[in-house]
């Protein structure tokens, strides 16, 4: 049911989440399944991504994710974090893509481990490089995947 609704996420994520970003968004590379798409009364509603800027820094917030991305000379600074709000220890997968909206498109997996509940899993990378072209200024950032994998013990 977890997965069913990252996926859901996923490719609202997907679909753009920065400003002016929904028709330049690569395509998910995972199909949503019926069940996916039909939703429970249990399933928390989806909550809804917000982009805004803080200083140099583009940050997107998507429920219990936040991600941060700051450009650099050789690439972009990418910071995720995740909240784990559910009441036992759960790993995260979660892929993000970083691109200017024109062509440059790095992308990166972060695996943020056993966060324990009530606790917050952080991660971060440098995204691209500047061998791939200049490197976006006013980066537009992207949720490829995001599952929690919830430990069963």
């Amino acid at each position: 049911m977890i997965r069913a609704l990252c996926l859901t996420a996923a490719c609202v994520l997907a679909a753009g989440c920065t400003d002016g970003a929904a028709d330049k968004a690569p395509a998910s590379r995972r199909p949503v399944s019926p069940s996916a798409a039909q939703g429970s009364p249990q399933a928390r509603p989806s909550p809804v991504p917000s982009v805004h800027s803080e200083g140099r820094t583009r940050v997107l917030v998507y429920g219990d994710l936040v991600v941060r991305a700051t450009p650099e000379s050789s690439g972009v600074r990418t910071e995720v974090e995740v909240a784990n709000t559910n009441k036992r220890d759960t790993t995260y997968s979660v892929q993000i893509s970083i691109a200017d909206g024109e062509g440059w498109t790095a992308f990166s997996r972060f695996w943020l481990q056993d966060v324990p509940p009530g606790r917050t899993g952080r991660d971060d990378a440098l995204i691209g490089s500047k061998d791939m072209g200049p490197v976006p200024q006013v980066p537009k950032i992207y949720v490829d995947e995001f599952t929690p994998l919830v430990d069963r013990k």
